[in-house]
This record gives C-alpha cells, structure tokens and sequence, in this order.
C-alpha cells in the first residue's frame, strides 16, 4: 500500500488487532445518514486540520444567566448533506436572526435575599414565626404564623412591623392579606376569624372586626375592591361576606352582609375585577364584579347598585380534591377593553388571562 509511513504503521497495528464480534449498528436506531462514497483511511489522515476560529456566542438568549428570561427569537435549522467528504458532515454553526417584533423579557425570577434573611433573624430573635401569606403592591408584605405582618419596601428594607405575638396569640395566624389600590390600608385576615385594617402611612391599627362573620371559621381570603370603603371575605365555612367601612361621629365602623352562605355550597375563593386608574371610567366598573369559585361551580355577581348574579356555569368534570383558583382581569381585545377570566384547578404555578 502506498502512503505515508505513519500511514503503514497505523494500517499493520490494526490489522493485528483481535476485534470481539460485536452486532451490527443500527443505522436506523442511532439515526446515521446515508453516505453515498465513504472515505478512505488515507483521506481522513491528509485532510488538512482547520484554522481555530474564536469561540462566540452567537445566541443571545444564553446571555442573561442571572435571571430567567424568555425571548422571542428565531434560530436557523441544521442542515445535513450525504456527500462523503467531511467538511460537509459537519454541524453548522448556529446562527440567531433577531426579529423587529423582539417582545423582550417576559418572566424574571428573582429571589428576594434580604427579605428573607430579615424573616429568618425575626424568628429566631423576636418568635415571629414562619412566613405563610404574601401581598405585593408598591409594598410587599408578608404574613407570619405567629400572628405578625411585616411591611418592606421595594428595596427589600423593613419598614412595619404590624402586631406582636401576643395578639397572634388570640387571633391566631395571619391567613389573609389585601392592600388597597392607594397602598394605603392593608386588611389582615386571620386563622381564628378576627379581621384587622392597618393603616400603611404610620402603622397604626384602624379596625379591628371580630363580628364579620360566624365564629369559629378561619378567614380564607379578604380582597379589596375598587371601591376603597368596600372589601369581601370568604371564610373556611365556604361563605362570603361583604365589608362596608363607615366613619361616623369619628368611629370607624364595619358592616357586614353575606353574599353567598356556605349551607348551600363552599366557595373556596373570591377575586373582584380591579380597573385600576386608567379604566376607572369604564362601564362596567359601575357593577364591582365579583367572582367566586366552588368546587363544582364558578358565579359572577354584581354587588352595586344592588346584588345581582350575572352569570353562573360549572366546570365539567373535575378533580373534586383540588381546590380552585381565580384571576382576572381588564384585557384589551381589537382596541375594546373588555374582562376576561381564568380558573384553574391548584397547581405548582398560577395563570391568568
């Protein structure tokens, strides 16, 4: 054979090799493409090696590994060829064709470290107990086990510390939290039924509602509505109640009026339709939407001018163990602002539309 000495050399040692009989590959399980003329030994030795070219990261959806973002972005497909000649074997770079319509980061995940440091030094220097709610809107507050609120600012620093564990002793721990449009009241519900408003300015408690609903059940949810003077509750018998705050003569006061009683079916969970600022002026926010989700059913009422069901329809066939939950809201549909709902059975993650 001629050739090269590194070449004869290579051909005589595997010649001298005593191979295992092994079974043939499968070229349609391993995926193999089809070679029309298979290169020589010889050829693969002489092929002249490529020139390195710097390494870039052409994928620019790899380049934020701090956080989790999704892009939209397109990536060429991978081309394959049946020729025998190597070059054209090989896997083509990966090429990225950033589109004008790039919607841009959808989901951040972000672990809020100094909130929870500040939550591990309280439980062990001040018995505040473990978080178990949380709230966010241009505050974040969390609720404790031991009865606590604890207010922090954007920047993650404490701000309030609402309670003590005495009172969370007697009411139990926190179960329910809601801040208002203003960020300037937040309700506290709690496992033994006692209702709390504090005021987010100076921390100072406003009302205190042990009469909201019947005693002995846990409040599950407590919302705000867009109507600051007027919030709902939904406790562990599976009733709703309404909350109407009042301030005659200088006292603060609560009215309370049930909406849908438990005898008839548990609702586990309660979200009225925010507007917000900019759709303030929308019809529909003359009716403060409310929906409330059973295990078999989901019901929209109306609580203003006077209560009213707007609509009513069961889910189908579900699984009876799950508990459902809600969100809605304002979506923009073809320049019309119209609501829109969402219910899903309990799972690892939340959705809404």
């Amino acid at each position: 054979m001629s050739g090269s000495p590194d070449t004869r050399s290579l051909v005589s040692a595997s010649s001298q090799l005593n191979l295992m009989e092994i079974d043939a590959i499968d070229d349609k399980e391993f995926d193999i493409p089809q070679v029309d003329t298979p290169p020589t030994l010889e050829s693969i030795l002489n092929e002249p090696e490529d020139e390195e070219e710097p390494f870039i990261l052409e994928d620019t959806c790899l380049l934020n590994t701090e956080n989790i973002d999704a892009h939209s972005c397109e990536t060429s497909s991978l081309a394959s060829s049946d020729s025998g000649d190597r070059t054209h074997l090989k896997r083509r770079r990966k090429t990225v064709e950033l589109s004008t319509t790039v919607h841009g980061s959808v989901l951040r995940h972000s672990i809020l470290k100094g909130i929870s440091a500040q939550i591990v030094s309280a439980a062990d220097k001040v018995d505040a107990g473990l978080p178990l709610q949380l709230t966010v809107s241009g505050v974040i507050v969390v609720g404790t086990s031991h009865g606590l609120a604890l207010v922090f600012d954007l920047n993650q620093a404490l701000r309030l510390c609402l309670g003590s564990t005495a009172t969370g002793a007697e009411y139990g721990a926190v179960s329910a939290l809601s801040i208002n449009h203003h960020c300037t009241r937040l309700l506290c519900g709690f496992a033994k039924g006692h209702i709390t408003m504090w005021d987010l300015a100076n921390g100072k408690l406003l009302r205190s509602i042990t009469d909201a609903h019947p005693p002995g059940t846990a409040v599950l949810h407590v919302k705000f509505t867009d109507d600051p003077t007027l919030a709902v509750c939904n406790d562990s018998g599976g009733s709703v109640f309404e909350l109407a705050f009042r301030r005659l003569m200088g006292m603060r006061t609560c009215e309370s009026r049930c909406l849908f009683s438990g005898s008839k079916g548990e609702v586990c969970n309660v979200e009225p339709l925010l507007s917000g600022p900019d759709l303030k002026d929308h019809p529909i926010t003359q009716y403060s939407l409310l929906a409330m989700a059973s295990l078999t059913k989901i019901l929209v009422i109306g609580l203003k001018p006077s209560l009213k069901v707007w609509m009513t329809f069961p889910y189908g066939k579900t699984d009876p163990t799950s508990v459902p939950q809600l969100a809605w809201q304002f979506v923009p549909v073809q320049k019309v602002v119209t609501p829109s709902w969402h219910s899903a059975e309990e799972t690892p993650y939340t959705s809404c539309w």
